[in-house]
């Protein structure tokens, strides 16, 4: 893996930040009119690239074992991390260099069909588009999730048929994680509003520490590092409570959605972008078209650790320290816990009120109709008639329910357009409710007519 680190002495390395406390400005586009980079006019890739070249790359973190053994902690670290595991490999891997070039052009280009979900189809009879498909250095490629799991050097070939692949978690429901955060942090240190916590809430340092590597691979969050997210907590909780995680299918939806990103935040996933090119034979520090410099990795170790605040030194050599000062005790995650439910909005619950008082007794029973002809039935249409205007709650409700749907419909005909589909034909516009009762009113004097007929 060294070997990695020094691909050759032509190559300069751009010196590493952890990062400023406040965001810069979105760096220069220098790639502009790199060969790489040019997509078709109108496409997704070149909307996607034209934002993407003018974000920050950010560095991998990746785990410095040998601090881990300094501190004491390499037993347990790989209780939670085996060798030559995928965790392993995921960790192990971010410490590979960055290319600039290509990660934009492959982030810009990346689509991802998960397996298993209905994909639409532009014409019957058209090809099932592939799982997962990118442009790399120039080349496009297409394979299945499987496949694409091996080439980014999370999973062995022989893995790919057993349990470490196929039984891989995708979701974990929220109130379980949401759980597994008052676990770790406590209670009420979870903002349910903006479903995410502050990482410096968590009472064990070293759950801080893999926070902070998976912050910056498989869920990167850039500058905000110091909050944990609900994608954050679906790691992190496949990763302690040692439950098999599609790691592939994460990295994947990461890339998928990384051009939604804002442009002062932080690209990530280099690595193994520089990883898949390797598994196609490329040598990125070779390739004279790559002119920016390589981005190179840190590794996380007691520098990092002394500056997160977690350690201190006892006579038996630095230690996790606890909240008092003290070295830290290790306190064993529970089999299991209670889901958590966030709290119901006051504003959605309906006071029950007691039914009114019948005063006036029971109601007195009216005479059947007369015999004779049917009885037609005024139906009440609501609407701008008179006497028929709506409670404002329940315009209101309406109101959200239209541009709701106005959303949705919008949504969907963007899509269909950007994959080249022709749009969804829509229903015609309803007649003005006025207007529908003026089409209808010769209808309804025939009506009544023909009752006056019938009743005379």
């Amino acid at each position: 893996m060294e070997d990695d680190l020094m691909p050759g002495d032509d190559i300069h390395i751009e010196p590493v930040q952890q990062g400023p406390r406040r965001r810069q400005r979105p760096p220069v586009d220098t790639l502009q009119g790199h060969p790489y980079l040019e997509f078709p006019d109108g496409t997704d890739a070149a909307r996607h690239c034209q934002k993407l070249r003018r974000m920050h790359v950010g560095s991998h973190a990746s785990i410095d074992w040998d601090a881990m053994e300094e501190i004491a902690e390499t037993p347990r670290v790989r209780r939670f991390i085996p060798i030559d595991s995928p965790w392993h490999r995921l960790f192990d891997l971010a410490h590979t260099p960055t290319y600039r070039e290509l990660l934009v052009e492959f982030i810009s280009s990346f689509t991802f069909h998960p397996p298993g979900e209905p994909v639409p189809i532009p014409y019957p009879g058209a090809p099932h588009p592939p799982e997962v498909s990118f442009r790399l250095a120039g080349v496009q490629r297409s394979m299945t999730l499987a496949e694409f799991a091996v080439r980014c050097g999370l999973y062995m070939q022989e893995e790919i048929e057993t349990e470490i692949y196929t039984a891989g978690l995708v979701v974990v429901e929220k109130p379980t994680l949401v759980g597994f955060w008052q676990v770790i942090a406590g209670e009420n240190h979870w903002e349910h509003e903006k479903s995410k916590g502050r990482v410096s809430f968590v009472r064990d340092p070293l759950y801080r520490y893999l926070h902070h590597l998976l912050a910056t691979s498989i869920s990167a969050c850039g500058y905000s590092r110091e909050w944990c997210t609900t994608t954050d907590l679906f790691f992190l909780y496949c990763l302690l409570y040692r439950r098999p995680c599609a790691l592939a299918h994460g990295l994947a939806q990461y890339f998928a959605s990384g051009h939604h990103r804002q442009e002062r935040g932080f690209l990530y996933g280099g690595a193994y972008v520089t990883v898949i090119a390797r598994s196609f034979g490329l040598v990125p520090h070779q390739d004279p078209h790559l002119r920016t410099p390589a981005i190179m990795p840190t590794r996380m170790g007691m520098q990092s650790l002394w500056g997160m605040r977690v350690i201190k030194r006892f006579p038996v050599g630095p230690r996790f320290k606890n909240p008092n000062g003290g070295v830290w005790t290790e306190q064993p995650l529970p089999e299991h816990f209670e889901d958590v439910y966030p709290p119901a909005d006051p504003a959605d619950v309906v006071p029950v009120e007691d039914p009114p008082e019948d005063l006036d007794g029971p109601a007195v029973p009216q005479p059947p109709p007369p015999a004779g002809a049917p009885q037609f039935p005024r139906h009440v249409i609501r609407g701008h008639a008179p006497g028929a205007a709506l409670h404002p709650d329940v315009r209101a409700e309406l109101d959200r329910l239209n541009d709701l749907v106005g959303w949705l419909v919008r949504a969907e005909q963007d899509r269909r357009e950007r994959e080249g589909l022709p749009p969804i034909p829509l229903p015609p516009v309803r007649a003005p409710h006025q207007q529908h009762q003026q089409q209808h009113q010769p209808q309804q004097q025939q009506h009544q007519d023909s009752d006056s007929d019938l009743d005379a």
